[in-house]
């Protein structure tokens, strides 16, 4: 799987058990208020958010939201159709052996009803994230459209909390489709459907570590090397841990402006260059909410 907006991971082994969690209280350090870090994954049900002990206090506790980006006045419809098509002189046909290409059109004719010729245009990247979804929902009868990290955003916006984005739409465009070449990433889109079982089970091997709250199991199976599909330590790095350090340059500031109430993927939390961790050495006392 391209690990990606869906977006998810695990690495600390010096976690304690209590630190198998997804909501965090983030105080000291010169702050005036606390403020909360909590990660979100995009194939969760907004239901799920109901158990988790203290999530609703703390965003309403919070006078910020701060997301991977600021969705509620940005109009993205027109830049994320130019990112997710190829450049003029290319179709997915070249991008794929004609074995390839075969066995990729029937999976989305099987799932999407529509095949390759009609997505002839579209970024690798792109076609597998609606392949996946689709299947998904299909599978567990999953119904929502509003991820959880929009879900804080657009409540914020009604209670009248500031929203902000560590990211342009610019960057979250470069990305979901910028990361590796594009034969690359039709390697991995080759390799995800012809492994469309293993991929399955990984996405759902995926969510029950996301509701454990278990973040070393999500940055361990995000480290993972089975198949061609997985991420290499360099995307890996792209999609995770540059990003951190660029996000820990903003979040001082932001709460030391005010409460805030983070709301980033998951794996962006684990590791030793995972947030929570980044957040302690910089001198930040970083706690679970159990309750």
């Amino acid at each position: 799987m391209n690990k990606k907006v869906i977006l998810l991971g695990t690495l600390l082994l010096f976690f304690s058990f209590t630190d198998a969690q997804l909501l965090w209280k983030i105080s000291g350090h010169g702050l005036k208020k606390p403020s909360y870090l909590f990660g979100t994954h995009h194939l969760v049900p907004l239901a799920f958010l109901d158990s988790i002990p203290g999530l609703y206090k703390a965003f309403n506790a919070s006078e910020t939201v701060v997301g991977e980006m600021a969705v509620n006045n940005i109009d993205a419809t027109s830049k994320i159709q130019k990112a997710a098509i190829m450049p003029a002189h290319l179709t997915i046909k070249d991008l794929l052996d004609e074995k390839q290409y075969q066995c990729v059109d029937s999976a989305l004719k099987s799932v999407l009803r529509f095949g390759l010729n009609e997505m002839s245009v579209l970024n690798p990247t792109i076609i597998l994230t609606l392949y996946q979804a689709e299947l998904y929902k299909k599978m567990i009868s999953y119904t929502d459209e509003t991820a959880a990290d929009s879900y804080f955003q657009i409540v914020a916006e009604e209670k009248g909390k500031n929203i902000i984005g560590l990211e342009t739409l610019d960057k979250q465009m470069e990305i979901l489709f910028g990361n590796g070449s594009l034969k690359r990433q039709a390697e991995i889109l080759a390799s995800s459907v012809l492994q469309t079982d293993s991929m399955m089970q990984e996405i759902v091997l995926m969510n029950s570590l996301y509701k454990k709250g278990d973040l070393q199991g999500l940055h361990s199976l995000s480290k993972r090397k089975n198949s061609a599909a997985d991420m290499t330590d360099d995307e890996y790095i792209k999609l995770v841990d540059e990003r951190n350090f660029e996000w820990l340059k903003q979040l001082p500031q932001l709460m030391k402006n005010s409460s805030c109430f983070i709301a980033v993927g998951a794996l962006h939390l684990a590791g030793e260059n995972g947030l929570v961790e980044q957040l302690r050495k910089m001198g930040y006392k970083v706690k679970p909410i159990d309750n």
